[in-house]
């Protein structure tokens, strides 16, 4: 959650990342960003195009989801599947991993170190480098246990 008024800083170093690795800031590129950082946590795709499209109506839809996709190759938004129905997206600025009930739905962001310890195990065991924050840890909450 971003802290009120920290919203145009956190926008400014997004951006500046974006310009370090050498890519530019287009209208549509600093939209994508803002829209993700109104969305305050996660967004689909179609939230994210309905957001840029509210204020730039004149950016297309495949240019919008090319800037997730270029984005996310450039570990600035990563997308994540909490379960059934669309990813959701989200920034790498704020990483976190996601424990979803499969009775309710409700959504827990945990620290993106919770699953380190696995992480380490895979990697030492089998060579595999897993990003364990591209998917949800599904099971049940307290309410619903």
């Amino acid at each position: 959650m971003t802290p009120p008024g920290d919203r145009g800083s956190r926008l400014d170093e997004i951006l500046a990342g974006i310009r370090a690795a050498g890519e530019r800031v287009t209208v549509a590129r600093r939209a994508v960003v803002s829209a993700l950082l109104d969305a305050d946590g996660h967004a689909t795709a179609e939230e994210v195009l309905a957001r840029v499209q509210a204020a730039h109506p004149e950016v297309h839809v495949a240019t919008i989801y090319r800037n997730l996709d270029t984005l996310e190759r450039l570990g600035v938004v990563e997308h994540t599947h909490l379960g059934h129905g669309p990813a959701v997206h989200h920034l790498t600025d704020a990483m976190h991993q996601h424990l979803v009930c499969e009775v309710c739905g409700h959504v827990v962001e945990v620290p993106a170190t919770l699953l380190r310890p696995v992480e380490e195990s895979v990697r030492s065991t089998y060579g595999f480098v897993m990003r364990p924050a591209h998917f949800a840890v599904v099971g049940r909450c307290a309410s619903c246990a």
